[in-house]
């Protein structure tokens, strides 16, 4: 199956018997392959023959499996929720913790949000352009994937204005300037590194990340746990001279 980051039009030839280990169903192989194609194209540009030839299948598996074009969007919809799903657990319960102090919670809050960009490197371009295009599919994108991803941290976000560490006014505001900052395309790495040579490709998306939470989140004093402080140490009591 053609990779879903090698340039379009690269399509490899298909290998004859069964499939093997490496190379996913034919159902799973259209999801990744249509994921990127409407990322890439929007849904008008992205034509059922080269999403089939990208996902290496025969172009009636799209109605065996969904049905339409329509469905085969709407299925990819779902599979990036469901991706989506354990990080929004992640978020919900960091930004729940009462037992970190809430700059502690926003920066992990961010950490996270970031890495989930890193691993589905296809949702960023997929949002934004399906969140352009028409009312309906918008409205779909927005119901199932953007409002309940904001949900998960919208009082953590209002707190932390509330409290000074984020200068915006209004916690939606923050969600997307996060979201924006931290999805960085697949390319970033090596963009940088040319750039400023001195930062090695495996440490780019990680310092990114470091230098988004340095310039969005701005601690009070009361905002960062402070250290603990040693008990002082005691001298053994000792009996008087006799």
């Amino acid at each position: 199956m053609a990779r879903i980051d090698e340039p379009a039009g690269c399509v490899r030839k298909r290998p004859r018997g069964r499939p093997t280990r490496d190379r996913p169903d034919g159902r799973q192989g259209l999801l990744r392959a249509a994921t990127y194609a409407f990322a890439a194209h929007g849904f008008d540009g992205a034509d059922i023959r080269s999403i089939t030839l990208a996902a290496d299948v025969s172009p009636n598996l799209v109605r065996v499996h969904f049905g339409s074009k329509a469905e085969l969007w709407e299925a990819c919809l779902d599979a990036i929720v469901a991706a989506a799903q354990p990080t929004m657990a992640e978020v919900a319960a960091l930004a729940a913790d009462p037992g970190q102090p809430l700059y502690d919670r926003l920066r992990a809050v961010i950490g996270r949000v970031a890495a989930f960009y890193a691993a589905h490197p296809d949702v960023r371009d997929f949002v934004s352009r399906q969140g352009s295009e028409t009312p309906e599919r918008a409205a779909l994108l927005t119901e199932r994937l953007l409002r309940p991803a904001y949900e998960t941290t919208r009082a953590l976000f209002a707190a932390g204005i509330a409290a000074g560490i984020v200068r915006s006014s209004h916690p939606a505001l923050f969600f997307a300037l996060v979201n924006n900052a931290v999805s960085q395309p697949p390319a970033f790495p090596t963009l940088l590194n040319r750039l400023a040579p001195e930062i090695d490709l495996a440490e780019a998306r990680a310092r990114m990340t470091e230098t988004v939470i340095a310039s969005l989140l701005h601690p009070t004093h009361n905002s960062v746990r402070a250290p603990a402080t040693p008990a002082p140490k005691t001298r053994p009591n000792r009996c008087p001279a006799s």
